[in-house]
This record gives structure tokens, C-alpha cells and sequence, in this order.
């Protein structure tokens, strides 16, 4: 009876359609994976997070002596030369909140409002540890440019102080989840290590003391688009 069983159930495999064999064990591994963006091309990214100031200006000023803060907005235009290395350009401007002391100087007398901006833009090189995961580390290194403007105006009066500099360092550590095929999106922090080399002013002859360095922390999300 065993043998006969066992005989019977080869005759079943040999006379099933060969679609069918095929459908249960080997279509699923023959497929094709979803279309994906090219291994090599254009990406573009915008992201938006919180910015912390932490150094000095030089010897006699902070940093968070004028700004507690900021919110970042950074455009990112590169290329993929591989899945995993990427190098591009990025443009960043941040509405810079100012310090309280400032901010209520600025309160208590009539007429007159302040604002805070900084503009940082330069190069960075990327690189993605596994490219194909559903989440994606990856980190990145770059230099820049850093504009830090405090402006005040009242009436048709307007007083303006920016502080400008090389930017010798800025990490980037993050990951980005895949959605579609071409669509990247993740957290990300950063880190820029920088010195401010000149003041300028409208109306004023400012000059800085000891040059310092100064940091921004970042951290937010970002969107990505893999052309």
C-alpha cells in the first residue's frame, strides 16, 4: 500500500501542467524586481529641521548670544556616480530666531523689528551603506560658506550685521526609507565646525577679535528624488 501511495503521488507531479509546476516553485524567483532609478544619475533633495547654535563668534561673543535657534531650509542637487557614492551641491537658508535679550531689545522700542537669517552653501560627498535595504544609513562629509545676519529697521531706517566664513567641516550622518521606486525619505543630523573671518555692517566700521570657532548642530528630514 505504501509503494502504491507513493507511486500514485509521482504520477500526480509528472501529469501536473507544467504552468502550474511553475507557478508554485519558480515564477515567484523569475519575476522581475520592480523598476528602480538608474544605478548612476541626477538626485534632488529638500529638507527641513531645527538648527542649534553652540561656539563662539570671537573671544567676547557666543554665537547664541544673538541666535537661540533656527529653522533650515536646504536644497541638495548631485549626482550618483554609484548606488552607494554620491557628491553634490547644497544651498541652505534658515530663518534664524534671535536671542531673548536681543529679541526684547528690539520689542521695547517702538517701530523697530529684527530679524535673523543664515545662508550656508557649499559641497558635500555622501556615501550609502546598503543602497537596496528597505532603510538605508549613510554618511556624508562637506565644506561651505556661511553668511549669519541680524537686521533691525524702523520706519525708513534699516541697520544690518553679518558675520560671514569658511565652513572646515560639516558630518552628515542619516537614513532614507524607500517609497516607489524613485522617492528616498529619512532623518538626518549634521554637524558644521566653522570660523567666521569677517563682520561687516551698514553705517558701521566692526571689526572681529580673536577668531574663534563656532558649530551648528542640525537635525530634521529629508526627501529625496533619484532621477
Amino acid at each position: 500500500m505504501k509503494r502504491l501511495f507513493v507511486l500514485l503521488c509521482l504520477v500526480v507531479v509528472v501529469a501536473l501542467p507544467h504552468g502550474a509546476r511553475a507557478q508554485q516553485g519558480v515564477d515567484p524567483f523569475l519575476k522581475a524586481a520592480p523598476a528602480g532609478p538608474p544605478e548612476s544619475g541626477l538626485s534632488l533633495a529638500l529638507s527641513i529641521g531645527y538648527a542649534v547654535p553652540m561656539g563662539s563668534i570671537d573671544g567676547s561673543a557666543k554665537v547664541s548670544d544673538f541666535f537661540s535657534g533656527g529653522l533650515p531650509l536646504q536644497v541638495d542637487i548631485g549626482w550618483r556616480f554609484t548606488p552607494n557614492l554620491y557628491l553634490g551641491a547644497f544651498f541652505e537658508y534658515s530663518f534664524a530666531f534671535l536671542n531673548s535679550t536681543v529679541s526684547s531689545g528690539c520689542s521695547a522700542t517702538p517701530g523697530v523689528s529684527c530679524s535673523g537669517s543664515n545662508i550656508q552653501f557649499g559641497v558635500d560627498f555622501v556615501y550609502t551603506f546598503m543602497p537596496y535595504a528597505k532603510f538605508a544609513p549613510y554618511v556624508g562629509l562637506g565644506v561651505g560658506w556661511e553668511f549669519a545676519s541680524l537686521s533691525a529697521s524702523a520706519s525708513n531706517v534699516s541697520q544690518s550685521l553679518t558675520l560671514s566664513g569658511f565652513q572646515f567641516a560639516r558630518i552628515i550622518v542619516g537614513g532614507d526609507f524607500r517609497v516607489g521606486s524613485a522617492f528616498r525619505v529619512g532623518p538626518f543630523v549634521n554637524f558644521s565646525l566653522g570660523q567666521y573671518g569677517s563682520v561687516s555692517s551698514t553705517g558701521l566700521n566692526l571689526t572681529l577679535g580673536d577668531k574663534t570657532l563656532h558649530e551648528w548642530f542640525q537635525f530634521g528630514v529629508k526627501g529625496t528624488v533619484d532621477l
